[in-house]
């Protein structure tokens, strides 16, 4: 006799959302971890190579591409969108891979306790993205 699993496949299996945890999916990960990832890379290459020469304060400017960078990539490894809590959404099917109010698939969350839960997680992915900004924008402004 042969065992017949329900599920063959996870990766296949649509995510499901769930509070302050999960609220986009895997094209939508995609995406902002790439996107994060070349960020951080050209933030890097520009602090190392062409501004190197400039007063370190000058530097610091790096802190925005790096901040976005990094909560990109926060978003991407969390399966999380800081857009969609604040907007009180989620999409697991986004056509463009990024938080667009074009999109049909987007919906709507109605619990207020649920909307709560997504902003805190959201509160603490800024918090991250813009500690490590800093790190990352002074090791580059003082290298």
């Amino acid at each position: 006799m042969k065992l017949v699993t329900v599920f063959k496949d996870w990766s296949r299996m649509d995510p499901e959302y769930v509070p302050g945890k999960c609220n986009i999916g895997r094209k939508g990960r995609a995406i902002r971890l790439s996107t994060g990832l070349v960020l951080i890379v050209l933030s890097v290459f520009l602090g190392l190579t062409f501004l190197s020469q400039l007063y370190w304060a000058f530097r610091l400017a790096l802190f925005p591409p790096v901040y976005i960078g990094l909560l990109t990539i926060l978003e991407g490894s969390m399966s999380f969108c800081v857009l969609h809590a604040t907007r009180g959404t989620y999409d697991f099917q986004e056509p463009m891979g990024f938080a667009s109010n074009r999109s049909k698939t987007m919906k709507k969350i109605v619990s207020e306790d649920w909307k709560r839960l997504d902003r805190r997680k959201a509160l603490k992915m800024h918090a991250e993205a813009i500690i490590g900004a800093l790190l990352l924008s002074l090791l580059l402004a003082l290298a």
